[in-house]
């Protein structure tokens, strides 16, 4: 059995594109979206409208949850909750997209994996409704907080986006956290050990790319195999670039500007 996995599409209609493209060439059985159907970009209507079209089961992103209303922002995010108020302004004109986000699931269990956006040892309790506590980053304090959670959980493979950095992390049993990641552009094929369990980082499709490699990513899983492959799927950045460099308002958002740069220095290979 082989499945796709990708999510954090952020409005980037170009490389969606490229990453349904690769899709194809795999011939996956599966096919999981880890959220963020919009958010950063001014085109999230466009990457949305795509996604939820192909009907691949979808899980909720904070970006998602943020733009429907369900959750509000920390209050130092002015950035993100500018790019959230744009596309609200979009979506909210689309026929029942606002409904579709509402019905999103915070996670999906299979029975080998669990998918999700970001964690499911940040979830909230069963009736309880998200947060945006539940949506911060995988770094090392965080990391050694749901160790004891990991060693028990219930699957031993977790797949998730949020971060926008591609990583395997990897749980020996009676070990510490190993962390691969793929080398600048190049692609990554993992044998997985029997006795590990792993936590699998998609990194982003749309962007920002916050190790500043502007390309898609995606995840393939072999199960027959065991492996797992970070794929890193090439667009041409350029006009996104430069929608960007021209738009009236997300050209003066600071976040954007950082953005716009990772995508010259592509254009430039």
């Amino acid at each position: 059995m082989r499945t796709y996995f990708f999510g954090d599409l952020h409005g980037n209609p170009d490389a969606l594109d490229a990453c349904l493209r690769r899709l194809d060439e795999e011939k996956a059985d599966e096919v999981y979206c880890l959220g963020d159907l919009a958010g950063w970009l001014p085109f999230g209507d466009t990457t949305f409208a795509r996604l939820r079209s192909t009907g691949f089961p979808t899980v909720a992103g904070n970006h998602d949850l943020l733009i429907a209303g369900t959750i509000t922002d920390f209050p130092d995010k002015t950035d993100r909750m500018q790019a959230s108020a744009y596309n609200a302004g979009l979506l909210f004109k689309e026929e029942g997209a606002i409904e579709y986000i509402d019905a999103l699931p915070l996670s999906i269990e299979t029975e080998d994996f669990t998918v999700v956006h970001h964690s499911p040892f940040d979830l909230p309790a069963k009736g309880s409704p998200p947060t945006i506590e539940c949506f911060r980053y995988l770094d090392e304090g965080a990391l050694s907080r749901v160790l004891p959670l990991w060693r028990d959980y219930a699957k031993r493979l977790i797949f998730s986006g949020h971060d926008h950095i591609p990583a395997v992390y990897e749980l020996p049993e009676g070990g510490g956290v190993i962390v691969h990641k793929p080398e600048r552009r190049e692609e990554m094929r993992l044998r997985l050990n029997e006795g590990s369990r792993y936590w699998i980082k998609a990194g982003s499709v749309g962007g920002p790319y916050r190790d500043k490699i502007p390309l898609a990513n995606a995840v393939l899983f072999d199960s027959d195999e065991q492996t797992i492959s970070m794929l890193r799927i090439p667009f041409d950045p350029k006009p996104l670039s430069e929608a960007l460099s021209s738009h009236r308002f997300y050209s003066n958002i600071s976040a954007i500007k950082k953005y716009i740069e990772v995508l010259k220095s592509g254009c430039e290979l």
